[in-house]
This record gives structure tokens, sequence and C-alpha cells, in this order.
């Protein structure tokens, strides 16, 4: 769309930044599946991940996110080999592993 044209009724933008990541993580639902995923991008509410095994939109599910554990989130959708998710309840990004700046350990002299 045109900046210039407005935008459908039902179109909302996006309340949080998402943040492009490259990290995996287990994604399970009790009972029924635990897939690994990777996940591509990450907000305080939701997440955006390539899952090859089909979920069920609408199921609650629980995502291993490193440096913070199980989260519970909600599948909003799927298309194809990626999926979104939203968080039942937001997390602080400044704990999660998948946004932490890759240190080298110095060199002893």
């Amino acid at each position: 769309m045109h900046a210039d044209r407005e935008q459908p009724s039902d179109f909302r933008k996006r309340r949080n930044t998402r943040v492009a990541v490259r990290g995996e993580a287990h994604m399970r639902r009790e009972g029924l599946y635990s897939v690994e995923v990777r996940i591509r991008n990450v907000s305080q509410c939701g997440f955006m991940a390539e899952c090859v095994e089909p979920v069920l939109i609408g199921s609650y599910i629980s995502l291993d996110v490193p440096g913070i554990g199980q989260v519970r989130a909600q599948v909003r959708w799927q298309i194809g080999g990626r999926m979104g998710g939203m968080f039942i309840d937001p997390i602080g990004l400044n704990s999660c592993e998948w946004l932490a700046e890759a240190v080298t350990p110095p060199t002893e002299s």
C-alpha cells in the first residue's frame, strides 16, 4: 500500500517492535507434541518461527526461551513452514538470550 492511501478498516499496526533473531527452541503442547522450531523474530508480545510440523491454530503451547524459561503462548497463524505465536504474558526482552550479544573471551597474553 502507498503511504497516501488509507489502511483497510481491519488493519492493526503492531504495538511492539519485532527484533530479528536466529535462535532455536522447543515448542510443546502438553501431551500432543514437542517440536524444535527456529525463532526468526521476537517482541515482548510474540514471536515468529520456522516450524515444519503442522500446529493447531489457536492452541496453547509452551516455548523454551533462553534466559527466561518456559513461556506460555497461543499459536495465532501458520503458513507453510512459518508460524506466529502471541505470548500469554509479555516477556522482558532484556532477559532473552536470543538478543544477547556474542562476547569473545579475552585471549591470554
